[in-house]
């Protein structure tokens, strides 16, 4: 009598546990919709490959279109080389092909290269700054800035004619140097961001000699990867009296993935032109483009490491800019004001 009294009581308390952890399950199968992450698993406090927030759900909320913190990779950066049709250019992009771009770095490429590497695991891709020679190809009733549903790129220039070494971009708008180049250029490489995960976009005259192991050095240094590298923007720095803001020189300046989106895709054409200086400058205008966004830009003035040289206009004077490469980086004025200030005074600077 006794042991069937405990073997009943037995099967009481057995069937009372499993009835409560039937219950237990069913409680947090249904709360488990509410709860905003999940809860942090003692290993990944001790794994420093756990550490990454990309581990867990409760990384921060993104700003509208950023990325949430959390990725881990090198930065790369596109290298949009500005130039145009005709033989003057075609020469001109010969002699950069054989000075800074023939280093023998395989950390620079062909855009093409970069996409091909893109297909390959992490560890074995080797380009980090994809170059291409960025040329306007529009036809005369295409628009300066890209504004519509055509194309953005095209295969050929306006005169059906392809550079053979397969290293041009054509932009569908029509060829300019102050009224929607750059920002169609930064549109295309907000799209290579999404697709192949650029994390800058640069933009250098064809007149510029790079010293392309100092920028890789400061890529490397200086340059957090996606999504650690919200809306930096950088260049020598130079001023905007009328606009009241400092901005990066053409000659070669650089933008976060985020700030080339917001420039030539969250801004309509129609802001741009708003934002314009009186006398257009494409330059300022960028920098007064970027300092519209509602939070704070993160401006690194390359004044003090400038490693470029510029203007070398002509071929003799470019190839002795390549030359005397080794005398950089460059050490100058944060901001210019002994030229700026006179200029501003006399009513020619904007």
């Amino acid at each position: 009598m006794m042991r069937r009294r405990i073997s009943d009581y037995t099967r009481f308390v057995l069937l009372a546990l499993a009835l409560s952890a039937f219950i237990a399950c069913s409680s947090v199968k249904y709360l488990g919709k509410y709860r905003m992450s999940a809860p942090l698993l003692r290993y990944q406090f001790f794994s420093q490959e756990n550490r990454a927030l990309s581990k867990l759900d409760d990384h921060l909320w993104p700003y509208n279109r950023e990325e949430p913190i959390g990725a881990g990779h090198s930065s790369t950066m596109l290298l949009g080389i500005f130039s145009t049709s005709g033989d003057k250019y075609n020469g001109r992009r010969e002699y950069i092909r054989e000075t800074y771009l023939a280093t023998g770095d395989d950390r620079i490429c062909k855009l093409e290269e970069f996409k091909r590497q893109a297909t390959q695991k992490l560890n074995d891709r080797r380009c980090k700054i994809p170059y291409t020679f960025v040329i306007g190809a529009g036809a005369s009733d295409r628009p300066k800035d890209h504004d519509d549903n055509e194309p953005l790129t095209l295969e050929t220039d306006q005169d059906g004619h392809a550079d053979e070494e397969g290293d041009c971009t054509y932009l569908n708008v029509k060829e300019n140097m102050e009224d929607g180049k750059s920002t169609t250029y930064m549109k295309f490489g907000a799209g290579l961001h999404v697709e192949y995960g650029i994390d800058y976009v640069a933009k250098i005259d064809d007149d510029t000699v790079l010293a392309i192991q100092l920028l890789l050095q400061f890529i490397e240094d200086d340059l957090p990867p996606t999504p650690f590298n919200r809306r930096i923007y950088g260049g020598t720095g130079w001023a905007s009296y009328a606009h009241n803001h400092i901005y990066a020189a053409g000659q070669f300046y650089f933008m976060s993935s985020d700030l080339a989106d917001y420039v030539s895709n969250q801004l309509t054409s129609e802001d741009r032109l708003a934002m314009m200086h009186g006398r257009h400058t494409e330059d300022a205008d960028m920098g007064t483009f970027i300092f519209s966004h509602p939070r704070p830009i993160k401006f690194m003035n390359l004044s003090s490491f400038r490693f470029w040289h510029h203007p070398k206009k002509s071929k003799t004077e470019f190839l002795a800019g390549w030359k005397s490469i080794g005398g950089l980086p460059g050490h100058g004025n944060l901001l210019p004001f002994w030229h700026l200030c006179p200029s501003w005074m006399s009513g020619k600077g904007i």
